[in-house]
């Protein structure tokens, strides 16, 4: 037995933070999609969703090459 102790790396944290802003503006975006906002430019783009979408895949992407006891070659 070691009493060898295992740090968390700071890119798996920042992917965790990604994928919940991620998740918060994609629900942000279906929000404003069921409830479209009054005159706004661009509105019809949807880019809430994009972004969320961008920083979900994102945040999901640091966190399966930085997940805390897989073996880094």
């Amino acid at each position: 037995m070691s009493n060898e102790r295992r740090q968390l790396s700071i890119w798996f944290l920042v992917g965790i933070i990604l994928a919940v802003y991620g998740l918060t503006i994609i629900g942000s975006g279906l929000y404003n999609m069921a409830h479209p906002p009054a005159q706004v430019r661009g509105a019809y783009l949807h880019l809430d969703l994009w972004w969320g979408l961008v920083l979900a895949a994102g945040g999901a992407l640091l966190l399966w090459r930085q997940w805390p006891g897989k073996n880094s070659a």
